[in-house]
């Protein structure tokens, strides 16, 4: 039936192009017909290959069009030919779409302009990602292959007349120069009225592909907050009530381990289903020494850097592009973080990625976070692996191993990241030992079933350190929901919320469970209302429990929990549990302002940068220095 539709569609295109080459001046009016078939299959295969709409609003279809004849334009100023120009147009857009529907389909979410400084990472997990055809897919490849059909079939010249072909491509450049600057540098994009949903799928559904990729890539110009003054920004940070925390004499500093744990979540928070067996069984049963709660994070499915920059620096998604990554594209220096904390207090830092080390810049964004070492898949010792990486136990060994190598009266800081259950989850050679429901979703059977793997690990590692003299202190936490059936949870959350699409029903998917453990006695009592909170927050919430000095920054930090528990890049929450854009106008946007504020004095007001915030104040017992020189030295050197 496909064979006979499309032959029919070819004849029919067959007789269109034979009419106007015949009929009609090939010079004029053929080229006007291509220039708008064309275009219209790039934003038809465009739509297919990002499951988007066809007809929607008016003003962002407008913008997709506008997009697409301005990459054709492009590639005529250049060539100066029109036929090759399309060509180069509809190679490029198709490549795109195409790795726009794989990666979405791998991830669940979007391509975004930065992807291309991850290809490293994308090539190291292509393996694991089962390819299939869906029907749109088809129809999008079809709609390419009618394209490039019909370009081939068209007979048509570029103007002969050199003054001719200048004066268009010079009025061609003016045309997009004027376009560009207005839509990257003025409010123009605001005319078109573009969606901006906490669903970066939904986005790109409703706004369409082309038009979304250039939206996000106005996201990678930084400009200085409205309002933003060094000297009001000075009063703000006299401002602040540090709390000195003096200790007695036999205070003992704990070691503090901490583990983002890849894709690791409780799905129970976005609706309850049933299992043939539990699957964190040992994870739930902690309650001694134990602080638990759920903690909000920026992303879905996929950037797990964004997580763990949240989580070290104390810096929130919300006030830098969306959907950009820090690590490729604000972390160029020394920054400050936990780590570069704990080394004024005269911790040995390090760093551990069972993966490969340069994934989303890693190798250079921890050396400037202030870890002294970096272990990765090239120098941890008998790694096993479970589908195609690094098992959460051998991992956990590892972490082990490194505790009992320090000096005795060294402290210890690690930062885990591990790699056990990433996506996709679509190994049939993986045994599945948890069974959710009826069996139904088998990437969600697989997931559960490597959680359940996770959780045996975590009781090897607390195991462990329950017989160990030393203080210490285990933070768990996940850093995204992982990618499993969008049935699954569309089916989860009907069951809540009337509206799925909702702010409150969307948020759901953006919460993972956190634990800080200790193997002494700590006074959980005092935590047991700390359920929900954001990833900004954590590194501080741990530092508390660790009874060690805080900055002035985290002190600020702080306060502003009690009033705003959760802020992520999608919105925020206040202390009444009411949910808001950041658009919005309420009581909580001056303490929004300032937080804004002091972390662009963190990241970019390198010559302005109030440094006093970010350090721990001066107190006798702190002396370890933290310069760009003896980072990288010292870091080169392990």
């Amino acid at each position: 039936m496909l064979e006979k539709l499309l032959g029919k569609i070819i004849d029919l295109t067959q007789k269109i192009i034979h009419f106007f080459v015949h009929k009609v001046d090939k010079y004029i009016y053929l080229k006007t017909i291509i220039l708008i078939i064309v275009p219209l299959l790039i934003y038809i295969y465009c739509q297919l290959f990002s499951d988007g709409k066809f007809i929607f609003e008016k003003k962002r279809m407008y913008l997709n069009f506008f997009f697409i004849y301005t990459i054709i334009g492009f590639f005529y100023i250049i060539t100066g030919k029109i036929k090759l120009s399309l060509y180069i147009s509809l190679v490029l857009t198709f490549v795109v779409g195409i790795i726009n529907h794989f990666i979405t389909a791998f991830r669940g979410t979007p391509l975004v302009p930065w992807d291309i400084f991850s290809i490293n990472v994308a090539l190291t997990v292509l393996p694991t990602f089962t390819f299939s055809i869906s029907f749109k897919l088809l129809l999008g490849i079809i709609a390419f292959g009618l394209a490039i059909y019909i370009l081939r079939s068209s007979h048509f010249s570029s103007f002969k007349n050199n003054k001719f072909k200048i004066t268009y491509r010079i009025l061609v450049l003016l045309g997009i120069v004027l376009f560009t600057y207005s839509f990257y540098f003025t409010n123009l994009i605001d005319k078109f009225e573009l969606d901006d949903n906490w669903d970066p799928k939904e986005e790109y559904h409703n706004n369409g592909l082309i038009a979304s990729l250039f939206k996000q890539s106005r996201n990678l110009i930084i400009s200085v907050p409205e309002g933003y003054n060094i000297n009001s920004l000075n009063e703000l940070a006299s401002s602040i009530d540090v709390k000195i925390i003096e200790h007695p004499e036999d205070f003992e500093k704990p070691n503090i381990i901490t583990i983002m744990n890849e894709s690791f979540a409780e799905l129970q928070t976005v609706g309850m289903f049933s299992t043939n067996k539990e699957y964190l069984p040992f994870f739930n049963s902690l309650t001694d020494n134990t602080i638990k709660g759920n903690l909000h994070v920026s992303i879905f499915g996929a950037t797990t850097p964004n997580s763990e920059w949240e989580f070290l620096t104390s810096n929130t998604m919300a006030f830098v592009p969306r959907r950009t990554v820090p690590y490729q594209q604000y972390v160029l220096r020394r920054s400050y973080s936990l780590a570069t904390i704990l080394k004024e207090h005269n911790y040995n830092t390090n760093a551990i990625h069972c993966y490969y080390p340069q994934g989303y810049n890693r190798n250079l964004a921890y050396p400037r976070l202030g870890f002294d070492s970096f272990y990765s898949i090239h120098n941890l010792r008998d790694l096993e692996y479970i589908r195609e990486y690094p098992s959460d136990l051998s991992t956990y060994q590892n972490i082990i191993d490194i505790y009992k190598s320090k000096n005795e009266d060294e402290k210890l800081f690690n930062f885990t990241l591990t790699m056990q259950n990433h996506g996709s989850y679509t190994d049939e050679n993986f045994e599945n030992t948890i069974i959710a429901g009826t069996g139904i979703y088998p990437k969600l059977n697989q997931y559960l079933s490597l959680i359940k793997l996770s959780d045996d690990a975590l009781k090897y590692l607390i195991n462990y350190f329950s017989k160990q003299e030393e203080h210490t202190i285990i933070l768990i936490f996940g850093d995204h929901q992982p990618y499993v059936e969008d049935e699954f949870y569309d089916t989860l959350l009907s069951k809540k919320f009337t509206d799925i699409t909702s702010k409150e029903a969307t948020e759901r998917k953006y919460i993972t469970p956190f634990m800080i453990w200790a193997n002494y006695d700590i006074d959980e009592e005092k935590y047991s209302n700390v359920t929900d909170i954001s990833a900004n927050y954590l590194a501080s919430l741990l530092l508390e429990v660790a009874q060690i000095q805080k900055t002035p920054y985290l002190e600020f930090l702080d306060e502003l929990r009690k009033e705003i528990p959760i802020i992520t890049g999608n919105g925020y929450i206040d202390k009444n549990n009411i949910y808001h854009d950041f658009s919005e106008e309420t009581p909580y946007s001056k303490l929004l302002e300032d937080y804004n504020y002091l972390q662009f004095n963190n990241m970019f007001d390198n010559n302005r940068k109030i440094t006093s915030l970010f350090e721990v104040p001066e107190i006798p017992e702190y002396t370890q220095e933290f310069t760009d020189e003896n980072i990288v030295e010292k870091f080169q050197t392990n």
